[in-house]
């Protein structure tokens, strides 16, 4: 979240100290297209066929072209049922050309933000209208509704919970649903307002997920006020027992006043899917059809019923029959009723039917591949749409087979530099740890939106965030890589990228975002069962550093030792040092079923052999144990064993950086920290193949023989931290240096000891 725009943005409109802007006419906006104009004509109609008010009314179009003759004059012919003032405004909009945009929401919506250039001079207060609503009050009671000193207003969204804590903004701040929103104008005209929107795209143009109206969330949240619950009626707000389940939870709307809301809504707000030109789903189609009937384009929108016919022949439902013969009877049956009654629920009905079919279907698709025996050719399987759940090996013959036409060198920041921006990446990743997750900031690394799980187009590049062999979703980004010989990332976060544990629920979104990652494009960097690309380059005879790149590890190395930087560096607080005893053993915890335990050929019995051994090693030496921070977080079990009296279990509250220079040896079995005491030139004595073992520098009680190299630690830092790790500053949206990026992670030490101090 942007922070300092946010901070720069509310200062600037608390110094203008704003007056409430005229509001001597009803100033309502919409944006639309010569495809969209036929809805928006309905909204209209709504307003003024309820408009009891006395201001005059100005309507203002934002257009990307001008409509046609016919379609300006079909909307004008709405001021038979109350006079209007109509304009169009062609909006040049190149600032958000290719900024992220979904079905329900259009490039236009970001026209929003233009309006203090775009409308005359003379307005100096607008109400922006979605064209998806019917309006059923008077429009100038919103209208009326007092600014006080907030450049927008409109009703709490139903989930801004959730968006909140995605955009990485407080819980409680105002977040509105952008389709019915007043704004002071005034306000945008006076605070730099085009400045501050540029400065947050260069930013965070890759990360947006909601539109501009994630954009006013995260910018303006202190400067938004709210309005009654009743002027924008949205969502899924009128499915059976919303109120009970949701108002309140995902949102601080009072269940008595959303009760209210919906039971007398002032506006309807058809949103996503359940738009009555789409679907009659929503259980006030018939309202929208009412307006519809009284708009010029009355008699040009399709109603979605031929496919109500269509299901309802195949249903061949006895007591629907019945029900209609029984209703055509009655003399209070008409044609209106019967599109406006019958069949929103018959086609609600059916659409339930068949979102049920299709569930079941989907299911069975994804039983039938979990099923599948393994393939054990390398191409997995090129004759079906679907990829089979494959072995270890199987990857491992992929993999090798790929390596033979690798590059002979590799870097992730020039990597991420080739893709074409706006590339469509294919990914085995999660949506809550992409958009306002750990790995949000890998879209504004590679320049794109579009990065995501898909398996309806051909990617550009295919990235793989979790090695995990038991799922569908990894074997298929693997085979599209592997089909249409795309390029291939394994991703990791940077060994010194991190800040706090993704699974701190204390943590801010941007403590929790990495800022850098480890890509390798042979494979991942801490599966020992093949080469990867760091392997690859440390095994090369014919591999070196320069020696200005030496001494600039050197000093990046004395800065990480003496800034006590690490993988988290939330958990480092370094004034109050945790003393161990003189010669002391330190042992070293990981996360269970982490896959770099797997992966360095380690398993439970790993555990109980290191501890095992650094009591026989080290006999009347003091060995303690530290427990993985995420194990903390999640208060998982550990590796730990009370029992074991020669050992001494350190308390969770006490950092690595505070002991580890204090210790003589670690024993690790593949933990990063192993690596951070090699860079402290301590003794590491390893239990599993982790990447920094096999080349000299660890006492390694599993050898691996394909590491034939002696390498120095130097070497080790430049390849996996320099030439393979890329880093991002969040709030330019630049890529970056991992100095700058030590940089940020001091800064950030310092703002979350404010932040408590505050507290």
């Amino acid at each position: 979240m942007p922070t300092s725009l946010h901070n720069i943005a509310i200062e600037r409109i608390r110094a203008l100290k704003p007056t409430e802007p005229d509001s001597s006419t009803l100033n309502i906006v919409f944006a639309s297209d010569s495809r969209y104009i036929a809805y928006t004509s309905v909204t209209l109609a709504s307003i003024l066929k309820n408009y009891t008010g006395t201001l005059p009314i100005r309507v203002f179009v934002l257009l990307d072209e001008e409509l046609p003759e016919t379609e300006f004059h079909r909307v004008s012919s709405l001021k038979e049922i109350f006079p209007f003032e109509l304009e169009q405004i062609i909006v040049k909009a190149g600032q958000f050309a290719n900024i992220r945009t979904s079905e329900g929401i259009s490039i236009a919506t970001y026209y929003r933000l233009l309006l203090h250039s775009l409308l005359p001079g003379d307005v100096e207060k607008a109400l922006y209208l979605d064209s998806d609503l019917v309006i059923l009050s008077s429009l100038d009671v919103l209208f009326n509704q007092p600014m006080s000193g907030n450049i927008f207003a409109g009703v709490e969204d139903t989930i801004s919970k959730t968006y909140n804590a995605r955009f990485g903004i407080r819980e409680d701040a105002r977040h509105i649903n952008a389709g019915v929103m007043l704004i002071d104008v005034n306000v945008m005209r006076s605070i730099g307002f085009n400045n501050i929107i540029d400065a947050y795209l260069t930013a965070n143009r890759y990360r947006l997920m909601l539109g501009d109206q994630q954009i006013i969330a995260e910018l303006f949240h202190d400067a938004i006020g709210y309005v009654s619950t009743e002027w924008n009626v949205h969502g899924s707000m009128f499915r059976p027992n919303w109120v009970k389940e949701h108002a309140g939870v995902e949102n601080f709307i009072r269940p008595n006043i959303a009760a209210a809301a919906i039971k007398s809504p002032a506006i309807i707000h058809y949103t996503l899917k359940r738009k009555p030109w789409i679907s009659l789903e929503h259980p006030k189609a018939d309202t929208w059809f009412k307006y519809l009937a009284l708009s010029p384009y009355r008699d040009i929108v399709n109603i979605p019923v031929n496919e109500i016919i269509e299901e309802k022949k195949k249903a061949k439902s006895k007591s629907i029959s019945k029900d209609l013969i029984k209703n055509k009877k009655s003399s209070k049956m008409s044609i209106g009723r019967y599109f406006k009654v019958i069949f929103p629920s018959i086609v609600l009905s059916f659409i339930r039917i068949r979102k049920t079919r299709l569930a079941v279907l989907e299911l069975q698709r994804k039983l039938a591949a979990i099923k599948l025996p393994p393939t054990t050719s390398p191409t997995l399987s090129q004759s079906t749409p679907s990829a089979r759940i494959g072995t270890s090996i199987d990857l491992k013959q992929l993999l090798i087979s790929r390596q033979q036409n690798a590059s002979s060198s590799f870097n992730a920041k020039a990597a991420v530099e080739s893709l074409p921006e706006f590339s469509r990446i294919m990914a085995n990743v999660n949506l809550h740890d992409m958009d306002g997750g750990y790995a949000e900031n890998i879209k504004t690394i590679t320049r794109t939106a579009n990065f995501k799980y898909f398996t309806d187009q051909i990617p550009d590049a295919v990235f793989l965030l979790s090695q995990r062999k038991d799922q569908v979703m990894f074997w298929e980004c693997v085979q599209s890589a592997f089909l249409y010989d795309r390029p291939l990332y394994f991703v990791e976060v940077a060994l010194f990228g991190a800040f706090a544990s993704y699974f701190d629920p204390d943590a801010t979104l941007d403590e929790k975002r990495a800022l850098g990652f480890m890509l390798d494009d042979l494979g991942y960097y801490f599966d020992a069962r093949q080469p990867s690309r760091i392997e690859r380059t440390l095994n090369d005879p014919s591999w070196s550093i320069s020696q200005s790149d030496r001494n600039r590890v050197q000093s990046l190395i004395q800065r990480i030792c003496a800034e006590k930087i690490t993988k988290y560096n939330k958990y480092n607080d370094t004034t109050d040092l945790y003393q161990l005893d003189p010669g002391a053993v330190l042992v070293i915890d990981q996360k269970k079923g982490d896959a770099s335990i797997e992966f360095a050929g380690a398993n439970d019995s790993t555990f109980e052999r290191m501890l095992a051994s650094a009591i026989l090693d080290n006999p009347g030496k003091p060995i303690y144990f530290k427990r993985h921070p995420d194990s903390i977080q999640r208060n998982m079990n550990s590796y730990r064993n009370r029992g074991v009296k020669e050992i001494k279990v350190l308390p969770d509250n006490v950092p690595i950086g505070s002991i580890i220079d204090n210790c003589d040896t670690v024993y690790t079995v593949s933990s990063q920290v192993g690596f951070e005491a090699l860079l402290r030139q301590k003794k590491v004595v390893t239990f599993g193949i982790p990447f920094f073992a096999g080349w000299g520098l660890t006492d390694d009680r599993t050898p691996i023989g394909r590491r034939s190299q002696r390498r120095t630690i130097e070497e080790l830092f430049y390849v996996s931290c320099i030439q393979q790790s890329v880093y991002v500053d969040s709030h330019t949206g630049n890529l970056i240096e991992i100095e700058q990026a030590i940089d940020k992670i001091l800064q950030m030490r310092l703002d979350y000891t404010a932040r408590g101090r505050s507290q």
